[in-house]
């Protein structure tokens, strides 16, 4: 378990307006000649994976630049921040660099993270 956090300077929900999670699967199928495929359970912990967006300041966007870059290196790292679903802090990490949109005078940072241990 890491003691890496989301930075307490931003937001902490990712927006439930188009948040969206998936759960990725466990299972291994293997077809047979005749009769049902076979299934067996790959392993015992699975993650999940969840698009989202949050909306920050120019000063917030350079504490997550900063801290992406420099604390997780590039992503890299697992970090602890709230599931948006459950409220419940967990353990997550970067599946790819997050995507930055200027609206308004602000920043709406798009992201896909994976929680470790769903």
């Amino acid at each position: 378990m890491t003691n890496l956090k989301w930075p307490a300077e931003l937001p902490q929900l990712m927006r439930l307006e188009g948040l969206s999670g998936s759960r990725k699967t466990a299972v291994v199928r293997t077809e047979m000649d005749a009769g049902p495929a076979k299934a067996r359970q790959r392993y015992t912990v699975s993650t999940k994976e969840f698009s989202g967006s949050v909306v920050l300041t120019e000063q917030q966007r350079q504490i997550l630049e900063n801290w992406y870059l420099n604390t997780l290196g590039s992503g890299v790292l697992r970090f602890r921040m709230v599931n948006p679903q459950t409220m419940e802090e967990k353990e997550f990490r970067f599946l790819e660099d997050y995507q930055e949109s200027a609206i308004d005078g602000l920043w709406e940072i798009q992201m896909k993270m994976e929680m470790m241990n769903a």
